[in-house]
Order: C-alpha cells, then structure tokens, then sequence
C-alpha cells in the first residue's frame, strides 16, 4: 500500500512539474470571500501571497482585525500552506481558477473537523 502511494505522488510530482510553465498563476494580492466550516458564517478580507523561491511561498492572511501568517510549498498552480495566526494553526490548499484571476482555497485549523472555503480574486 505504502508503495503504491508513493508511487503515486511521484507520478503526481513528475505531471506538476512538467505543467508548471503553463500554469504558473503566481503570487499577488487578492480580495477574499469564505465561509468557515458547514456551520459558520461569512467573511471577507484580502491576502497576499509572495513567492519565496522557485517553489516556495508565504502568505499573509487578514480577516477582520486579524492577521495570519505562513508558508507553503508548489508550483503556483497548487501551493499547499501552513499558517498561524491568533493563537491557532492550520493548513491551506490553494488551487488556481482557470481563468489566472485567482485561486480557491480550503483550509482547516489544526485539529479541527470542519473545512473553511475561499474564493480569492486577484487585484488589479
């Protein structure tokens, strides 16, 4: 099982790289809409996200009054995070919109059952 698992993600690593070109999204500014959890309410705020190196990134993330901040790992295509913020940690999955005008995001804090969603919209 383990074997076949990793064997996939190589697969899946090898596919990425070769799509990074095409794909590449990028860092940016962008206004962002969620809601946290199937029970939770809606937010708006912005974040930021810079790339650090050739595929790494760090994030500041501000809802309100508060502000997180992490660092993750992808091409731009799929940049997967970790963030801390307010006394809380958790992680983040961001995928680009098709169109380049952003990403969708689903995050979690640490130990936590339900999954927050976001649509980030690039600024212009």
């Amino acid at each position: 099982m383990m074997k076949r698992v990793a064997k996939g993600l190589a697969v899946l690593g090898l596919v990425a790289m070769a799509a990074m070109p095409a794909f590449a999204k990028g860092p940016g500014d962008c206004r962002v809409q969620g809601k946290e959890g199937t029970s939770g309410g809606g937010y708006s705020g912005s974040a930021s996200l810079t790339q650090t190196g050739a595929e790494t990134w760090r994030i500041v993330w501000k809802i309100g009054s508060q502000t997180w901040t992490g660092f993750g790992i992808g091409n731009g295509e799929v940049v997967a995070l970790n963030f801390t913020g307010g006394g809380r940690t958790g992680v983040m999955l961001l995928i680009a919109k098709e169109d380049g005008n952003g990403y969708a995001a689903a995050w979690a804090y640490t130990g936590e059952k339900e999954v927050g969603y976001e649509e980030w919209t690039k600024r212009r």
